[in-house]
Order: structure tokens, then C-alpha cells, then sequence
């Protein structure tokens, strides 16, 4: 969820606007967090494949937004290993048939021609991609919630 700081007088007035137009200000911060939260997976998937992180595409082909309720959104991925990309992880063996592609991706690199490894040591090192994407994410709210409320009032003529 995205924290928006704001003036108490602000928060009255639309405290006040909410009660004479529920509905309509309810959808107008529902597309408000929607537009946010677009932007937010947007971003994390150009952080992956600005570092090269993935591949094979499917980290950022997994990034979804979920909504959550009238007025709030996550937007967050379960592959497996996203927490290893975002915040790296201490060195490990992987056992290379058991990951689908991985095999390709070793010959593509010109690693293990001949394919007689089995195992591939790997030391993964943080590659943030949900924490920048996400405070990118918190800067634009402010200006995106008032457009769409503003946008209501307008069609409202208040």
C-alpha cells in the first residue's frame, strides 16, 4: 500500500466530498491506485531487464496487480525466486537439468559446450527491482489521486 502524507483541512474537505459521493469518489481513487500501481510494475520490469537479471523473461512476465479492496491494489509476483533478485542471496550449487532453460542458457553464454556439468555454483548479488519501483511509485501518487478526484468534481461541477 502507498502512504500519502496530506494537510488535515485536505483530509476534512474530502472526508466531507466522500459522504455526499461515495461511489464516485471510491472509483475515482480506484483508478487513482490502478494508474499508480501500472506504473509501479512498469518499473520494476524495466529495473529487471535493465539488469539483465532475468533471462528467460519469467520474473517480469509475472508481475501482476492484485486488487485487494475498493482502494487498494498489490502489485507483487510468486516466482520463486524474486526475494534472490531483489536482496541477492549467499553462494549455492544449482543442479542444472533441474531448471528448466538453464541448460540453454549455459550454451548461449558458452558455458559447458560439451554438457558434461552437472552442477553450477552460483553467488547471486541484489538487484533491486519492487523497492525502486515501488518509491518511484510513491512519488507520483500524490499528483495521480488529485487528477482523478479532480477529474470527478469536474464531472460532478463542484
Amino acid at each position: 500500500m502507498i502512504k500519502v502524507d496530506v494537510d488535515l483541512k485536505t483530509i476534512e474537505g474530502v472526508k466531507t466530498f466522500f459522504k455526499r459521493y461515495p461511489g464516485e469518489l471510491t472509483e475515482a481513487v480506484y483508478e487513482g491506485v490502478l494508474t499508480i500501481a501500472t506504473e509501479i510494475q512498469r518499473t520494476a520490469v524495466e529495473k529487471l531487464k535493465g539488469h539483465g537479471a532475468i533471462d528467460l523473461g519469467q520474473l517480469w512476465n509475472s508481475i501482476h496487480i492484485h486488487k485487494i479492496s475498493p482502494s487498494e491494489v498489490i502489485v507483487g509476483t510468486n516466482v520463486e525466486y524474486a526475494t534472490a533478485v531483489e536482496f541477492g542471496t549467499k553462494g549455492h550449487w544449482l543442479t542444472i537439468d533441474k531448471i528448466p532453460g538453464f541448460r540453454n542458457w549455459l550454451r548461449r553464454h558458452g558455458i559447458d559446450l560439451d554438457r558434461k556439468m552437472k552442477y553450477f555454483y552460483v553467488r547471486p548479488k541484489p538487484k533491486p527491482y519492487m523497492e525502486p519501483a515501488y518509491q518511484a511509485g510513491k512519488e507520483l501518487a500524490p499528483g495521480i489521486i488529485r487528477r482523478e478526484v479532480e477529474a470527478v468534481m469536474q464531472q460532478l461541477k463542484l
